[in-house]
């Protein structure tokens, strides 16, 4: 269930194919908000309405990825967590290996957070969810989450 997304064009690298789309591999991509709704079910994620997307991909090969990086408050983070039902708590971690795709990077954040689970699929497939957050301060979130299904 995705309500009330506010997709923000990023620098991300992409390259734009002129109609507003992505290329990958030269041929177009879907838009973000396509991306993050299909993160969404893959992985049931509940990406809270207040939160603004910064940027989405995916990958088809032998397994699915999505990556999704937004920008929210710790009450966005919170309704997050509590919205896709990932109840492992968020733990301060010093070292991070994620690959970033939108926001600041990790080396330069004042405070790190990572969680993440294994998410059981109506279809009965698992989904590995990780999620990282970078406290920039008293309200900025930079949330990156990674869905994959190895």
């Amino acid at each position: 269930m995705v309500a009330g997304l506010m997709v923000v064009a990023g620098s991300s690298g992409c390259t734009d194919s002129g109609s507003g789309g992505r290329m990958v591999d030269g041929t177009p991509a879907s838009s973000v908000a396509d991306i993050v709704k299909e993160a969404s079910e893959f992985g049931g994620l509940v990406i809270p309405p207040d939160a603004k997307v910064l940027d989405a991909r995916t990958d088809r090969g032998i397994d699915t990825s999505y990556r999704i990086a937004l920008s929210t408050d710790s009450a966005g983070v919170n309704a997050l967590l509590t919205g896709s039902g990932i109840t492992p708590p968020l733990t301060r971690t010093y070292h991070v290996t994620v690959e970033i795709i939108a926001g600041p990077p990790l080396a330069t954040s004042p405070s790190l957070l990572e969680t993440g689970d294994r998410y059981q699929r109506p279809d009965g497939k698992h989904v590995s969810r990780d999620i990282t957050v970078d406290e920039r301060d008293q309200t900025t979130r930079y949330v990156h989450i990674q869905l994959f299904d190895t």
